[in-house]
């Protein structure tokens, strides 16, 4: 290489020292530019990352807000609406106060269970012979879209016997465990839509059964995991 070096004319000699920086330069700023241009890619990817979650947190955070002053007193009265587990003596207890408001006389009380579905949701059948005026039957009827848990009027046979009005009535009650996970801090929620605030509205204002399950509310302890999988 040397003597390679030694035979090229002094003028060519001169050329080459004054461009081998320029090319060792260009190779480098080749081999390094590459990796850079990949950094600067990979940076700015995380950039457009970190702008969506921080939308995605901007606009759960306002929805939060926005149901934070009943958040508490909803998430029980949906519990109360929707137990977790078969909430028989709930209904039993509930179908009691309300015959006694409406003075009928309840009795024959059984109760059985529904049949599961795939999503989870299992229902409790509760079958009873209500005794009085056909006005007081009525009432008390009427009255189950007032109770909590949820209650559906599923069969009645209603008849006279000596001036007495006997109905044989089943009722069926829907129960559904508690979901096992929630949304992760980055995945987008959406608000209640008009529809299912009424319905929601309506759940409030349901007559919950004195005794049952509530959820565990303590506004000073902080869940050191609120969006945990």
């Amino acid at each position: 290489m040397n003597k390679f070096f030694d035979s090229v004319p002094e003028n060519q000699k001169q050329i080459i020292k004054s461009v081998a920086p320029l090319v060792i330069v260009l190779i480098l700023f080749l081999i390094v530019g590459k990796f850079g241009f990949a950094q600067i890619s990979k940076i700015r990817s995380q950039i457009k990352s970190a702008e969506k979650s921080e939308s995605i947190l901007t606009d759960k955070l306002s929805i939060l807000r926005s149901v934070a002053q009943t958040s508490a007193t909803g998430a029980n009265s949906v519990l109360f609406a929707l137990p977790k587990s078969n909430p028989a003596l709930q209904t039993i207890s509930q179908l009691k106060v309300l015959a006694s408001q409406n003075l009928v006389v309840l009795s024959d009380v059984k109760s059985t269970a529904g049949i599961s579905s795939s999503s989870d949701l299992s229902s409790v059948n509760v079958s009873f012979v209500l005794t009085g005026t056909r006005e007081q039957i009525i009432s008390f009827i009427k009255g189950l879209d007032t109770i909590a848990p949820v209650t559906f009027v599923s069969k009645m046979d209603l008849s006279e016997l000596a001036g007495v009005n006997v109905a044989n009535v089943t009722t069926k009650t829907f129960y559904a465990p508690l979901p096992k996970t929630i949304p992760t801090v980055t995945q987008p929620i959406t608000d209640l839509t008009p529809s299912e605030k009424d319905q929601l509205v309506k759940i409030l204002g349901l007559t919950p059964p004195v005794f049952g399950e509530y959820t565990v509310t303590t506004i000073s302890e902080v869940n050191p995991n609120p969006f945990g999988q």
